[in-house]
């Protein structure tokens, strides 16, 4: 007899588990220290090992649970790529606005139903958010628009 398992949770525990994983052992290089005088690898080290056990809790009794095998969805993976690439591309030489309008249009293309009016909102109100969070908030100098020459 042929038992069938929670593929989805079995890949998604796994990946915890490894970047839990990934994540203490590169913490691992700086000091430790002690509970009471904490080195800089203490709380990276803690917080991946509780990713490891959250990891663990979902694989294990993933185990013992039906479920179908995912299939890929490539549409979202490829054009969620594509505008972090984009984004990436762009605002160096255009301006953090035109990065963010192109990284919104071309993420959105992920949805087979595109909302022209609710993506237009989208791309204003996170330009916006971007300019206050980044260039207001935290000082970083991004220009919003940059004209190329």
């Amino acid at each position: 007899m042929t038992r069938s398992r929670d593929y989805k949770d079995i890949i998604g525990g796994a990946l915890l588990i490894a970047a839990g994983i990934w994540f203490t052992l590169y913490a691992m290089n700086y000091t430790m220290g002690t509970l009471r005088r904490m080195g800089p690898a203490y709380f990276p080290i803690c917080i991946g090992i509780a990713i490891v056990l959250f990891g663990a809790l979902l694989l294990v009794p993933a185990m013992f649970r039906a479920g179908d095998l995912p299939r890929p969805e490539w549409r979202p993976f490829i054009t969620i790529s594509l505008s972090v690439l984009a984004f990436a591309l762009i605002v160096e030489r255009f301006g953090l606005i035109p990065a963010t309008v192109v990284m919104t249009i071309t993420a959105a293309l992920a949805e087979p139903k595109l909302r022209p009016v609710r993506l237009a909102l989208l791309a204003v109100g996170l330009s916006a958010l971007g300019v206050l969070v980044f260039t207001q908030g935290l000082g970083i100098p991004i220009p919003a628009i940059r004209w190329p020459q």
